[in-house]
């Protein structure tokens, strides 16, 4: 077995980049617990009454890239649920997904949700899992959202609906996190309509 290339072994040396890397993933966990912060469980419940609060996930290997995620409300039920998430993807991006079950009531309703979505400029994630990011992100298995009737359509192709948004890093750290906690908010409101 042999290294890579001949830049591996630079890489492997090179202390700054990992502690570099280290400090921003930091940076991204505390941010997260910050905009977490701002939506106490008791309020989730009063919006969504299966909520299960936030939580604050993060890994190394999601397709060979560094990842923090914040869910908000947690509620995954494949039938009711609902669920807001801000993926920070290394390499990808900062994105913000809204997933809700098959049968949410905000789906069957009179499609505010639906349409307050559109108006943010979400896209439907069409893959068979919302947990598909490399098809989602990368392969871009996204399209515009439509009326209520092809939203059913969608349903019976993907029992589940899932939005996404990608959001530019601002320069600024703390509009940064106005920017997720009014993304959030957004949706948040919008599910209550």
């Amino acid at each position: 077995m042999a290294y890579p290339d001949q830049s591996a072994l630079e890489l492997l040396s090179n202390r700054q980049l990992f502690e570099e890397i280290h400090q921003l993933k930091s940076f991204f966990t505390l941010l997260f617990s910050e905009v977490a912060n701002e939506f106490p469980p008791s309020y989730l419940k009063s919006i969504h009454h299966s909520s299960q609060g936030t939580k604050i996930s993060k890994g190394n290997e999601l397709e060979q890239c560094p990842y923090q995620v914040l869910d908000i409300v947690r509620d995954f039920d494949k039938e009711s649920g609902f669920n807001v998430r801000l993926l920070n993807w290394w390499g990808r991006g900062l994105f913000v997904f809204a997933l809700l079950g098959k049968n949410n009531e905000n789906i069957r309703q009179n499609g505010s949700f639906i349409s307050g979505m559109r108006s943010q400029n979400y896209l439907l994630t069409k893959t068979a899992s919302p947990w598909e990011y490399k098809k989602i992100i990368d392969q871009g298995c996204v399209e515009p959202i439509t009326e209520h009737d092809g939203i059913q359509s969608h349903l019976k192709s993907f029992e589940h609906l899932q939005m996404v948004r990608k959001i530019v890093y601002p320069e600024d750290d703390e509009i940064l996190k106005e920017s997720l906690k009014e993304q959030v908010n957004q949706i948040l409101e919008i599910y209550t309509l």
